[in-house]
């Protein structure tokens, strides 16, 4: 697949991954009340890993919520249900190199991969394999959520934002949640965000944040059932990679989704619709709360490829956008995929198909109805044919009848030389 925007992104996620600031720590002891697990921030209930490694499981007491273990193992701390995990710091000028969150059962309201208000994490990741997260999988910071105690110092646009995530990477494997975002949420920013979804029941999946900058995002598909999923929410995106390869989605927006709060802007989104997928409805969707068109600014390229069910609840809306669709050709069973409205001349593989050893290519037929299919027919669906070949007649070599004169001219010079040996032998007798 053509991705000129997974480049970039691999480019600067590999770039920023290797910088850190000045004041780079590993980690601080985590914040939160022994007694409650928790504290409070606002009307939040929050806990703050600080830079360390953890893990959420189901509480072994029977109550709701999860129990955080430090990955470690040394110490847990059991939470409520209604309770805000953090992978960074709160109110801190400290940038932490490496948050990891991993859920694996239990009930918890929203993880952030990174801090709350002025916060700093190079790199964040948040792995959900099982569990119920009733709000929000973030893979950057919280800029708004608890926003009553003003500790955020503020910043005219969220690209000087303090919540700041560098490179954040979200992995949902199974399990259920309201949202999943690649980036931040409120006033928040971050570099590159990477989302993986390979199976769970989540209502919304968005590339970039719920708001905030998010420069670089990559999401990719590969299992579970989606409700909504699209590039961007609100803020503003400079690119976005929507790859799926399975699962189930209900509706896939290119841009934003067509709400009267989906507000953000996006300059590029790239769209690969691979086998195995399912999108029950595709929409192009929107950019800056107006309508993506082919002249509206935003570049976008959607390819959807062999096996994918797609439908277009609205064909009109792609007009003059860049689309290639795909058709499957199947000859004499085997599978190749060829661009929708191409023909068999424009198949890579035709002229290995026709030049078989020892047969004599003859005609492509409709395998159904054996009717003659034309080389130059152009293809708009899915068609199943046979090339019927004869066996090559290899010509019998001609008999040469002719004088053989190399042979002929051998046998006379024995010849000769026979009479003349005895010519001599005679002659040399009579002497004697």
């Amino acid at each position: 697949m053509k991705r000129k925007f997974l480049l970039i992104f691999s480019v600067a996620f590999a770039l920023f991954a290797l910088l850190t600031f000045t004041n780079t720590v590993k980690a601080a002891e985590p914040s939160f009340d022994p007694s409650t697990g928790y504290v409070l921030n606002g009307s939040q209930k929050c806990f703050f890993a600080n830079g360390n490694e953890i893990s959420i499981t189901a509480r072994d007491d029977g109550q709701s919520g999860a129990t955080i273990f430090w990955a470690d193992g040394t110490k847990h701390v059991d939470v409520p249900s209604d309770v805000n995990v953090f992978g960074g710091s709160h109110a801190d000028s400290t940038t932490y190199e490496n948050t990891r969150i991993t859920m694996n059962s239990g009930t918890v309201k929203n993880i952030f991969g990174g801090g709350l208000h002025e916060s700093y994490v190079t790199n964040s990741e948040v792995i959900v394999n099982n569990g119920t997260v009733t709000g929000s999988i973030t893979g950057g910071g919280a800029n708004v959520l608890a926003n009553s105690d003003n500790c955020a110092p503020q910043a005219a646009n969220a690209t000087a934002s303090p919540t700041r995530v560098i490179n954040s990477t979200v992995t949902v494997n199974n399990g259920s949640a309201t949202n999943v975002y690649g980036g931040g949420e409120g006033l928040s920013y971050t570099e590159n965000a990477k989302v993986n979804i390979n199976g769970g029941n989540l209502q919304y999946v968005i590339a970039g944040g719920s708001n905030g900058y998010t420069k670089n995002a990559h999401l990719e598909v590969t299992s579970g059932q989606v409700g909504v999923l699209q590039s961007i929410n609100r803020g503003e995106m400079e690119t976005a990679l929507l790859e799926t390869f399975g699962g189930t989605i209900q509706n896939f927006y290119v841009g934003g989704e067509n709400a009267s709060d989906v507000t953000g802007t996006i300059h590029a989104v790239s769209v690969d619709i691979a086998g195995g997928s399912v999108v029950q409805n595709l929409y192009m969707g929107k950019s800056g709360n107006a309508p993506i068109t082919a002249n509206s600014g935003t570049a976008v390229d959607v390819d959807i490829y062999l096996g994918a069910t797609v439908n277009m609840a609205n064909p009109a809306e792609f007009n003059g956008i860049s689309v290639t669709q795909y058709v499957l050709v199947k000859i004499n069973d085997v599978d190749y995929e060829l661009e929708k409205g191409k023909t068999l001349a424009d198949l890579a593989e035709l002229p290995n198909i026709k030049n078989v050893e020892g047969k004599e290519f003859v005609k492509f037929v409709i395998k159904d109805t054996e009717e003659v299919f034309e080389e130059t027919t152009v293809i708009d669906g899915d068609i199943a044919l046979t090339a019927i070949y004869t066996d090559k007649v290899v010509p019998a070599k001609p008999i040469d009848n002719s004088p053989k004169t190399g042979e002929n001219n051998i046998l006379n010079y024995v010849a000769l030389s026979i009479v003349v040996l005895s010519i001599l032998g005679i002659a040399y007798i009579i002497k004697k």
